[in-house]
């Protein structure tokens, strides 16, 4: 029996994951840490494998070797075999592309270090969310959770469009998913409750955060905590093309919160109808390319993780940034948007 199970996505970074795995083994065969490794083969499969390697009580962890992606299909199997409430330990190599939820909670990206610190077994208590609708199937009937962000909408087209881009490799990627994206989605009318509120209106796109930064460096809620046991939220009301392109950058320094098509909020479950289908992903993963009626709730307390919980949040702001709560949907307005 081993002390750490590993799921590994060569995909990763593009086979990125791949190449790094021999000199990832050496520095732990150099720990002599106990682990067994097995590859994913396809989408979902981590899911799989982390349920089974859960619910068979032989490890102390189980650990995402990959990006965000494979956190996110970790997570979910985890989750799925929880069942006293909270899941096994989930430990983190992050060897993927964008690795946000890592990044902000400051698990170190060298080989070495990221061995050190699974090492000391040091553990946080995260919150994680759950996105249902009727529409989603397959792995995803019932609801597929996240632990990171979850986009609706234009964020989700983007991921969907980097799915079908294989010349390009980082923040290229992106870049013509953007451009793509900016030409194929609809701006959806939306009506959306959470909490006892309510907004409704053509948007651009819906971004719940339970970690501060996604898509590998765009920190679309800059303010959220893993562990308040609520959802940040994000609405962009629907943009003209130039509009977008403007809004983008600023959030890779969290300076879109200060735009005015942007609407900031937390809430515990939220309710979401649109009148033309529209994309979701989870944690970068795209789930669904179309649904028209999503509710996203926060499970308090859900998934244990191998990060140190005395270590602050990495901080796009670097501490000294405004008070969220200047930035907070009033709780006594309701707002509702033209089309």
């Amino acid at each position: 029996m081993a002390d750490y199970f590993l799921v590994l996505n060569p995909y990763a970074d593009r086979w990125g994951a791949d190449k790094t795995w021999p000199r990832l083994e050496a520095v732990l065969k150099a720990r002599q840490v106990d682990y067994e490794v097995v590859r994913t083969e396809e989408p979902g499969h981590g899911i799989a494998l982390a349920y089974e390697a859960a619910r068979s009580g032989r490890y102390r962890a189980i650990v995402a070797v990959g990006g965000d992606g494979t956190v996110n299909e970790v997570a979910n199997g985890l989750c799925r075999a929880a069942t006293n409430g909270t899941t096994l330990p989930m430990g983190i190599f992050p060897v993927g592309s964008g690795n946000d939820l890592a990044e902000v909670l400051r698990i170190p990206r060298d080989l070495e270090g990221m061995v050190e610190h699974l090492l000391q077994d040091r553990r946080r208590l995260l919150d994680a969310g759950l996105v249902q609708s009727p529409g989603l199937s397959g792995v995803n009937q019932g609801g597929r959770y996240f632990v990171n962000n979850c986009g609706i909408g234009f964020e989700a087209q983007v991921s969907l469009e980097s799915r079908r881009i294989s010349r390009c490799r980082g923040f290229l990627i992106y870049l013509v998913a953007v451009f793509r994206a900016l030409y194929r989605y609809v701006q959806p009318y939306v009506r959306v409750r959470w909490d006892g509120k309510a907004r409704e209106g053509r948007m651009l796109l819906i971004t719940v955060g339970n970690g501060r930064r996604t898509g590998g460096g765009f920190w679309l809620t800059p303010f959220a905590e893993v562990d308040d046991g609520q959802l940040d939220v994000g609405f962009a009301k629907a943009l003209s093309r130039p509009g977008i392109l403007r809004l983008l950058p600023k959030a890779i320094k969290g300076e879109h919160i200060y735009d005015p098509a942007i609407l900031l909020d937390r809430f515990r479950r939220m309710v979401v109808q649109t009148d033309v289908p529209v994309p979701i992903h989870t944690d970068g993963e795209p789930i669904t390319a179309g649904v028209q009626e999503i509710e996203v709730q926060v499970l308090p307390g859900k998934v244990w993780v191998v990060a140190d919980p005395d270590v602050p949040l990495l901080d796009v702001f670097q501490g000294h940034g405004p008070s969220s709560e200047q930035f907070l949907f009033s709780q006594q307005e309701t707002h509702r948007s033209s089309r």
